[in-house]
């Protein structure tokens, strides 16, 4: 996954420019069904992190596919659930570009970055798992 920083340029007003670049190395497929039960799952493993089978990276990215499958179905599912998803994929991405600097993120081991545990709870607590 590639990402890129953008902010104003503050030499240029109403332009904006690019600060830096990085990509996430690529990760195990979480193979789970896209479903509520398998957001609340890897939610409760990312609160051990020790135990867990998946990667804080890895939960991150089965996330985003979560929520970027409820838009292929004709019923998608409860928006709060979709909602939650959305914002774990997102909430990763602004930890890694706030948490590290480019020179960081072009190294980093992103399978050794841990979310705040508490995140994740606040998460399953919005599921009411």
């Amino acid at each position: 996954m590639t990402n890129q920083n953008i902010q104003p340029d503050p030499e240029q007003p109403g332009h904006i420019q690019q600060t830096g670049m990085w990509t996430e190395t690529n990760c195990q497929v979480i193979e789970l069904p896209l479903t509520k039960e398998s957001l609340i799952l890897v939610l409760r493993c990312a609160l051990d992190a020790e135990k867990s089978p998946y990667t804080h990276q890895e939960i991150a990215w089965w996330a985003d596919n979560f929520h970027q499958a409820q838009f292929d179905y004709e019923n998608p599912i409860d928006e709060t659930v979709a909602d939650v998803a959305l914002d774990l994929h997102l909430q990763w991405q602004m930890y890694l570009d706030n948490t590290y600097t480019r020179e960081e993120l072009r190294n980093l081991d992103f399978s050794k970055v841990r979310l705040p545990a508490e995140w994740f709870s606040n998460w399953l607590e919005q599921l009411g798992g």
